[in-house]
């Protein structure tokens, strides 16, 4: 009985270890090729990191927005510049480019963060409209929509600069 014992016992452990070295020697095209490194990220990354700005103009009449546009997100000046002349450019906006907000006016920018813009909407009419600001973006857009009185449909969207991994 003992040695029935034993020899599973024997058995088990050289199939532990058989089964070790299989998953251990497995062969090096398992790893993806296309594993970005560190050195090519950064190679690849903005001047601006790690301190990037980010801004939304956002047109009332519309209810559509323009945000900094790539390469722009060096300056809070700029961002903001940037992101009110995509506002005006946009073609959703033509006839309402008046309309577009600077974004200073209502802290539309964040720097290092995402900006996102609820609106609140009943019967087709913008009622109402509030800024979120967060680390991601889901967040930013859910302390936006939080802020929106009333009832009606609620939309949110998000504009995040380049971050640093």
């Amino acid at each position: 009985m003992r040695s029935a014992l034993f020899v599973r016992a024997v058995l088990a452990v050289a199939a532990a270890f058989v089964l070790s070295g299989t998953l251990l020697a497995a062969p090096a095209t398992s790893i993806p090729s296309d594993r970005v490194t560190v050195s090519q990220v950064s190679a690849r990354a903005p001047g601006c990191l790690p301190r990037c700005w980010v801004a939304v103009g956002y047109n009332s009449a519309t209810g559509r927005s323009g945000w900094t546009q790539p390469g722009k997100w060096g300056t809070k000046a700029g961002a903001m510049r940037s992101a009110h002349a995509h506002c005006r450019a946009r073609d959703v906006n033509v006839g309402h480019e008046r309309a577009c907000v600077w974004p200073g006016k209502r802290n539309v920018y964040a720097k290092n963060a995402c900006v996102a813009i609820a609106k609140l909407t009943r019967n087709g009419t913008i009622v109402q409209w509030a800024v979120g600001r967060a680390y991601g973006p889901k967040k930013a857009m859910r302390l936006a929509k939080r802020k929106l009185d009333g009832r009606g449909t609620r939309t949110a969207g998000f504009a995040c600069p380049p971050r640093k991994f």
